[in-house]
């Protein structure tokens, strides 16, 4: 799932999917300054957490999740 973040007219996105190498799943984010962040993790309930706790930081510091979640995907 794609999550879509604003501040005064600048977008970050933040995306949960199944890991790109191995097994497990992947919690990403990119800055608006280009700078990727990436948590892996096996336990995909684990990185839904972390990925609440990063959307509860953002707003925080005054993001806004805007648009609409992408459609979940099917995790193997």
């Amino acid at each position: 799932m794609i999550w879509f973040f604003e501040r005064a007219g600048v977008r970050l996105q933040c995306e949960m999917r199944a890991a790109s190498e191995g097994n497990g799943f992947e919690l990403t984010w990119t800055t608006p300054d280009g700078q990727v962040h990436i948590e892996r993790s096996d336990n995909e309930e684990e990185l839904t957490q972390k990925r609440r706790e990063l959307e509860e930081r953002l707003k925080l510091d005054g993001w806004q999740r805007i648009g609409r979640e992408t459609p979940p995907k099917r995790f193997l």
